[in-house]
Parts: C-alpha cells; structure tokens; sequence
C-alpha cells in the first residue's frame, strides 16, 4: 500500500459528496488498501452542536457558527481516538466529507473571511490535504438535487445562499489554497463518470 492520503470532497449540497466519498472508498478497498470516511461537522460534541444550529433548532451569532466550525475541525485532526492525524498514523486512507474551504465559503456571507482564515490556519498549517476535490455543480442543479430529497432545508439551502457558496469556494481556493492540490470535477456529469474522474486525481498522486 502507498503512503495513507488524506483526500477532501468539497462541493454544495446536492453536489454528490456522500455518493462519491462512498465510491472512492470502495474503489481503495478493491485494492486492498485501508480507507476511513468521515465529515465535518463532525459526531463529536461539537458538530453536534453545529448540526442543531444548521437545522434551525436553535440560532446563534454568525462568528459563533464559525468559531464553532473551527473548534470542531481541531477536534477532527486532534482527538485522540478518532481523530483524522491518529487515523492517518496507524495505516488508513482518511477522505472528508468538507474541511476548511467550507467555512470558507458558507460563513464568508456573514463574517470576514480574513477572521475565518485566521480560526482555521492552525488545521492548514498542521494537515493539509493530499488532494482537495471540488464538485462544481451549477446553483440551480444543486436546488433541485435537494428538493428531490426528503427532510427540512437547512440553514444555507436557498438558490441565492447556494449561489454565494459557490463564488466563495472559488474565491477561497484561490486566495487560502496556495500551495495546495485543489482539483475541479464537473459534478453534472453523470455519477460513474465523476468518480472516474476522481479517481484519475487519486492516481495522479501516486
């Protein structure tokens, strides 16, 4: 097995994340190699209170929510049981469902992103991704991906926030991506062909 990767998938709601983080994994394993998911916000006390805020179960100030985000995603790298860097030590593939690029992106509307960079330069400094994917998808595609799927919208769910989102991601990768591998994949594309796709970057690294 080569070096365990740490992989992001990054993309708006409805951009097949899940999808692909699944078929990424099992595409690992057919090889023989070692692979962990896992997502932000996490399951750990933090994400938990994160998830609350998103269902509009309860609100707070925006530069709570980031902050909160932030706090979460050291939780994510550090904890001593699940945590991504401990993963990565004993031999796994780790690949997230969103990390740092995402606060970026969802929270830039509301508080500065200079502020929000400066929260999450300790997880760049201390655990960059192998390899950042980004599933663009068009806004409009993206809501009606999720109006197709069952639950309540949360709290970023509208075609105008979902529009900023993706601008944000673009600005983000651009001015916090320096030196790092971000690649962009069509997620319009039917699902095999997106992971194909994927699964070329991962090779690339190889």
């Amino acid at each position: 097995m080569s070096r365990p990767l740490f992989i992001v998938i990054e993309g708006l709601d409805g951009s097949g994340k899940t999808t692909q983080l699944e078929m990424l994994r099992d595409y690992l394993q057919s090889r023989g190699e070692s692979c962990r998911l896992t997502a932000e916000p996490t399951d750990l006390p933090t994400g938990r209170l994160i998830r609350s805020i998103l269902q509009k179960e309860i609100s707070v100030d925006p530069r709570t929510l980031a902050a909160l985000f932030a706090a979460d995603r050291v939780e994510h790298i550090f904890h001593p049981e699940s945590g991504i860097l401990d993963l990565l030590a004993a031999g796994h593939h780790v690949i997230a469902s969103r990390y740092y690029f995402s606060s970026l992106a969802y929270q830039s509307e509301f508080v500065d992103p200079g502020w929000i960079a400066a929260l999450n330069r300790q997880a760049k400094t201390a655990l960059p991704a192998d390899l950042t994917i980004f599933l663009d998808l068009e806004p409009t595609e993206s809501m009606q991906r999720i109006a197709g799927r069952n639950g309540e919208d949360e709290l970023y769910e509208t075609l105008e926030k979902l529009t900023h989102v993706r601008e944000s991601f673009l600005a983000a990768f651009s001015v916090f991506g320096e030196g790092e591998n971000i690649q962009y994949v069509d997620a319009g594309q039917p699902v095999v062909a997106v992971a194909d796709a994927i699964i070329e970057h991962v090779e690339a690294l190889r």
